[in-house]
């Protein structure tokens, strides 16, 4: 569980209480990011030697892929 503390700065921070947000499936999460930040989620195909070994593995592998480059690499297969 979080801390008091550190909940009244999160919801302060994303203007939402948290029991809000965690309600958000995958599709409220990436509105949400989209309208506080005005841009797209993205994952990165460029490596950041900065950032390996923190946070998600897959991401430092570049493993990730999204649903536009599958839909590309279909197009491709179809053509």
């Amino acid at each position: 569980m979080i801390g008091k503390e550190a909940q009244v700065t999160l919801e302060k921070s994303f203007g939402l209480p948290l029991s809000q947000i965690y309600e958000f499936n995958v599709s409220d999460e990436i509105a949400f990011v989209k309208e506080k930040t005005g841009k797209n989620i993205r994952f990165s195909k460029n490596l950041d030697s900065r950032k390996i070994g923190r946070g998600n593995p897959l991401l430092a592998r570049r493993k990730i892929t999204t649903i536009e480059e599958i839909n590309a690499k279909i197009d491709a297969l179809q053509n």
